[in-house]
């Protein structure tokens, strides 16, 4: 497998070790901001649309990410003033 990786897709074993740790770094960043927007969400401290934007990824994919944790659609006077202005 690392001789299929080397001269493939990266020049070097070192190349190839740090692309794995951006893209595990970057995986452990979204991961810890989709769970600081969850934990803010939930307890009432931002709206959705800022949750959206915290986690970096559309509402849709936002309820998805909520759901996952058990944080549900929390619709109020709040949320549709955002949405009707």
């Amino acid at each position: 497998m690392e001789d299929h990786l080397i001269g493939t897709y990266y020049s070097n074993l070192s190349d190839a070790i740090r692309d794995g740790l951006r893209k595990i770094l970057a995986e452990y960043r979204q991961k810890n901001e989709v769970e600081i927007a969850a934990t803010l969400y939930k307890n009432g401290k931002i709206t959705l649309r800022e949750a959206a934007a915290i986690m970096d990824v559309p509402v849709r994919k936002t309820l998805e990410e909520l759901g996952e944790r058990g944080v549900y659609l929390r619709y109020g006077m709040e949320e549709l003033e955002e949405d009707l202005g």
